[in-house]
């Protein structure tokens, strides 16, 4: 009896073994749909726009990420060279609390300041900056 009740305790404790590896595999696999990679070939990212700048040096872009089931993500704000073999924006992404608006005449990048509903206090500030990421830099309020 003590032999038989023994051998059901470890196949069962195996079983339960078996059971965590698998899971802690699906979360890992899980964790990795979720990562958000800042690059214009990921197949999550959906460009809302993109724009060159006058003098055809920087282009900025306005993209979110289709988190499947779960909607879409905030959006985010990107500022790079304007070259074709360029895809990473995470260098050029604009902090929270700013969105690009447009481009000024004389190659300028117009941002402006706004209290995103997920963060409370952005602890950037542009204020005081004048350039960001290589690009001349205009911070409006509304």
């Amino acid at each position: 009896m003590k032999k038989s009740l023994v051998i059901i305790l470890s196949i069962s404790l195996l079983c339960l073994l078996g059971l965590g590896a698998y899971i802690n595999s699906k979360l890992n696999e899980l964790e990795e749909a979720f990562k958000v990679e800042h690059n214009l070939q990921d197949p999550h990212i959906i460009l809302l726009e993109d724009s060159i700048s006058p003098n055809r040096k920087f282009k900025y872009y306005a993209y979110q990420f289709d988190n499947g089931g779960l909607g879409y993500s905030r959006v985010f704000w990107s500022v790079i060279e304007n070259n074709d073999s360029l895809k990473d924006l995470k260098n050029g992404l604009i902090p929270m609390g700013y969105k690009i608006k447009a481009w000024s005449n004389e190659n300028d990048l117009i941002l402006e300041k706004w209290k995103p509903y997920y963060e409370s206090d952005p602890a950037y500030k542009l204020d005081r900056i004048e350039r960001y990421n290589g690009v001349d830099i205009i911070v409006i309020e509304r």
